[in-house]
């Protein structure tokens, strides 16, 4: 029997045509069926053939040179934002970087976020957890401090006579608003009433020479104005006798401009022997056209648009004569925060030599917090010893409140000055905050907190039907006047104890 030899010939037995091949696409490769080629052409072969390869030399080397310039205006744009005093061998300081950000405005939005965030719920809550329990318990106890006066708060929330101006922030207000937040909140307040209204409630504090009229004009203690100029011309040729009164001989006289209000811009300096006049002539013109830009906190460029419409002025103020060394050398100054007309802490900014700034709260306790040591509370006793137990505090917690009370406001900070040594109601108001910058660690939530909650007071007492208080003045704020005997007559009722001798002689007797 003989076996057919297969073919692969089709079935009907017609052979297949050889398919022509085309010279032009050089030597075909066999295929077979199976599985893919475990030998596939790379990448960047693949790519190559419709273009140059983005691994080429060429791309790789643009590729270099734009990441470069990135981390290099990044890095410039880091250094502006920090104030370097020189960025690649360039002098830049303070008054540059400002002027940088004008144009770039990414140093202002680090400057602005960084401060931001150190105050944040997010940032607080992580060093709680960095600091352990330690930084935990530090928390509880200023919730437990809060706990302690949110009743004494919300009493005079409710009771307060809020001016006019401000009822706005009850709508604008919210739950867990951080302090930067609700400042900012105020801020626009402050500036749609200026749009709407033409009130500058907001002058009281940007405005030195208005901030003083109204201290005066209230009748609150405060280092006397010796005078004050809106015209550069004038202050040129009146200034330098107005400088050699004995009062500055005695206690040093300060001159500062009015519609600057930023140390850091040297808007305040020490009248001193050794410069000439012209020293002064040549810093006030200097500062005279500026305007300060806020470029660290959150509510800056509302306020920056605020401040733009203020006019330059200059002063001369005579020295505090309750410092040290015979009254020529800084006082203690505690700068208080109020909320709803109850101080709350106070923070040490100029305290006794070599002992710290701690907060002072109203049950006695002296703490000290360090960002370093993840705001874990330590006890400070040495302004407790010299300030605290020698009954200063009541002074200056009644004098902020007294204040607070005369200008209206739902929330103010008065910084104080007292004698190091001496009595403590030869205490002076030496200026006032609106927008505060100093840091309260783990009191800034439970402070904002009171805030929101004063407002929430007065919108319940609004919705039984009742009309929460609202000052009886017209004016705006920085413009109330309430008479010089305000302080100690009317509202310290002469107390002995709380006023100082001679102001209880000139205004009770």
């Amino acid at each position: 029997m003989i076996r057919r030899k297969r073919d692969t010939a089709p079935t009907n037995g017609k052979q297949s045509p050889e398919k022509p091949t085309d010279s032009r696409a050089g030597p075909k490769a066999a295929t077979t069926p199976g599985p893919a080629n475990n030998h596939a052409e790379p990448l960047s072969g693949q790519i190559s053939k419709n273009g140059a390869s983005i691994f080429s030399p060429c791309r790789m080397s643009y590729t270099a040179v734009g990441l470069l310039l990135v981390l290099s205006y990044a890095h410039f744009c880091v250094q502006v934002a920090r104030e370097a005093k020189q960025i690649w061998g360039i002098p830049i300081g303070h008054e540059r970087a400002v002027a940088i950000n004008k144009v770039l405005h990414v140093p202002g939005m680090i400057r602005r976020g960084a401060n931001w965030f150190g105050q944040s719920h997010t940032f607080l809550a992580l060093l709680r957890v960095l600091g352990g329990s330690k930084s935990q318990d530090s928390w509880n106890r200023a919730q437990e401090y809060y706990d302690s006066q949110r009743d004494a708060v919300l009493q005079r929330a409710i009771n307060w006579e809020l001016h006019k101006s401000l009822e706005p922030m009850e709508n604008e207000v919210y739950d867990d608003i951080t302090f930067y937040d609700i400042i900012a909140v105020r801020a626009n307040v402050f500036y749609a009433n200026l749009k709407e209204h033409g009130w500058m409630d907001f002058a009281i504090e940007k405005n030195k020479c208005q901030m003083y009229r109204f201290i005066k004009n209230n009748g609150f203690p405060h280092c006397s104005i010796l005078k004050e100029w809106d015209d550069l011309t004038k202050f040129a040729n009146e200034a330098e006798l107005v400088m050699q009164d004995e009062r500055c001989e005695k206690y040093s006289c300060f001159a500062k401009m009015c519609h600057i209000t930023m140390g850091h811009l040297n808007s305040a300096v020490r009248i001193k022997k050794e410069k000439t006049f012209q020293d002064y002539v040549q810093w006030a013109s200097h500062l005279w056209n500026k305007r300060p830009i806020d470029w660290d906190r959150t509510w800056g460029p509302t306020f920056d648009k605020l401040t733009d419409m203020l006019k330059p002025g200059v002063m001369i103020q005579e020295g505090y004569s309750g410092g040290r060394k015979g009254g020529k050398d800084s006082p203690i100054e505690l700068k208080v925060e109020v909320v709803w007309g109850h101080a709350y802490l106070a923070f040490v900014t100029m305290g006794i030599h070599d002992c710290g700034n701690p907060i002072i709260l109203r049950n006695g306790d002296v703490i000290e917090y360090q960002m370093k040591n993840f705001f874990i509370a330590e006890p400070e006793k040495c302004h407790r010893a010299n300030v605290v137990d020698k009954g200063f505090m009541d002074v200056v917690w009644h004098l902020a409140e007294a204040f607070a009370a005369a200008t209206a406001f739902d929330s103010i900070r008065v910084d104080i000055f007292v004698p190091e040594s001496g009595d403590p109601r030869n205490a002076v108001v030496n200026e006032i905050s609106l927008s505060s910058g100093a840091g309260y660690a783990w009191h800034w939530n439970f402070f904002t907190k009171l805030w929101v909650e004063g407002y929430k007071a007065r919108r319940l007492l609004r919705e039984s039907g009742k009309t929460p208080p609202v000052s009886r003045f017209d004016v705006t704020i920085d413009k109330i006047n309430r008479g010089e005997d305000f302080y100690a007559k009317q509202y310290s009722q002469c107390n002995t104890t709380l006023v100082s001798e001679a102001q209880v002689k000139r205004y009770c007797y």
